[in-house]
């Protein structure tokens, strides 16, 4: 560091001279000034930016942040914007700027989504889900991979009732200790974790990151008709869907923040952070915000990670909790508070139906035992997989579809 600033100090005292002065200054003066400008030095390149960031991210140091080549973090101003960010990006990452994010770790972050990253199609996804009209595609090829969490395993290699039994079985002290804190019993939670990713087995195939950022930056029906997304803007009325998009971009930028944190306590690069079309993470599905809300750190590793199974447990027990399922005895009390977790009627019945089964199975009702290998829980083969909201957004609507008011879904994942 003392040898940068020796090298600056010349180079601001020769931005001050005047023409004139140059040009009478002695020429060992004249000299020195053009050896001291040449070797000062020059901002790194954007292809270096990005590996420093991402070795950063390796070597346990802030995620997303560039350093300097003696391990220092590079402020704003010493990093020139990434080759790679897609330009989309440009006015949600000075927003993101304007509320306390560091600039440039931002743009870093940014930039490993790729240079063509953004998509409307999240924000489509949404305005299926409101409004019945299919719009465009999302094109998953746009943006690298997310990743799964090292040495990461599901907790059971196939779900199914005996698997579930056995993982009951094998996890009762931990189900027994978050029973008797949060009231919740063990088939309920186990069920939650089934039906929102097959306990384990399917966290997403989207960066959470992309898919939230896209929606934070979709707030205009021009947006969605920029990309092909004609359809939707011609058979929803106008002044509603400007009113939607702009509250579902406001929600989704909330989100996008506590993503940000969420990834920072975590320890990971929130680039690659693996999540559903929008942008929830876990074996729990949770949205970020609620990551802060109700998260539980199960294992005491001093880090709320909801792809560990005994956070995303204790987690799932901390939320029903919080809103009601201790004084909800009755089958109606509980698909209400399963409707919090997510405002579908088919998803709440779907969690109660496969608790019961489970429940009945430990206690030895019916014909299911250890050894069965029939399907509890997982969309891809579970009958219940047809009233997946996530999984009926990608699914074609028939021209005839009409365009129906929010409804029950106007407060879905608010």
């Amino acid at each position: 560091m003392t040898h940068s600033r020796s090298l600056d100090a010349p180079c601001r005292r020769a931005a001050k001279n005047t023409p004139a002065a140059r040009r009478n200054a002695p020429l060992p003066l004249l000299l020195c000034l053009c050896l001291a400008l040449c070797a000062a030095p020059v901002p790194a390149a954007s292809a270096h930016n990005a590996t420093a960031a991402v070795q950063a991210t390796h070597n346990g140091t802030m995620p997303g942040v560039p350093v300097t080549r003696n391990g220092t973090a590079a402020t704003s101003s010493a990093v020139s914007t990434p080759a790679s960010l897609d330009p989309a990006w440009a006015s949600l990452v000075q927003r993101l700027e304007g509320d306390g994010f560091d600039l440039a770790a931002t743009e870093q972050i940014f930039s490993r989504l790729g240079p063509e990253s953004y998509s409307p199609a999240y924000m489509g996804a949404k305005i299926l889900e409101l409004y019945g009209i299919p719009g465009i595609g999302i094109n998953r090829e746009k943006a690298p991979e997310p990743a799964l969490p090292d040495s990461y395993e599901p907790p059971v290699p196939d779900v199914t009732v005996g698997s579930c039994l056995n993982f009951i079985k094998r996890h009762e002290n931990t189900l027994a200790e978050i029973e008797k804190k949060h009231g919740v019993q063990a088939s309920a939670i186990l069920a939650v974790l089934l039906i929102e990713t097959s306990l384990g087995q399917d966290l997403g195939k989207d960066s959470a990151l992309r898919a939230l950022a896209s929606m934070a930056a979709t707030s205009t029906p021009a947006q969605l008709e920029s990309m092909g997304n004609k359809r939707q803007k011609a058979r929803v009325n106008s002044a509603s869907l400007a009113k939607t998009l702009k509250e579902k971009s406001n929600w989704a930028y909330t989100e996008l923040k506590a993503l940000l944190r969420y990834a920072e306590q975590r320890g990971c690069d929130a680039a690659f952070v693996p999540g559903s079309i929008y942008g929830a993470v876990g074996l729990c599905q949770f949205m970020p915000s609620n990551v802060e809300k109700f998260g539980v750190d199960g294992d005491n590793d001093g880090c709320i990670d909801l792809f560990r199974l005994d956070d995303a447990m204790y987690s799932v027990a901390s939320y029903l909790e919080a809103n009601g399922w201790r004084g909800a005895t009755s089958d109606e009390g509980r698909h209400r508070v399963i409707l919090t977790y997510n405002n579908d009627g088919s998803y709440a019945s779907a969690v109660l139906a496969t608790s019961k089964r489970l429940e009945n199975a430990l206690k030895g009702k019916g014909k299911i035992s250890l050894k069965s290998s029939a399907v509890v829980g997982g969309y891809s083969r579970n009958p219940y997989a047809r009233l997946d909201p996530s999984l009926r957004r990608l699914h074609r609507v028939p021209a005839s579809a009409k365009v129906r008011s929010l409804g029950d879904y106007q407060q879905l994942l608010q």
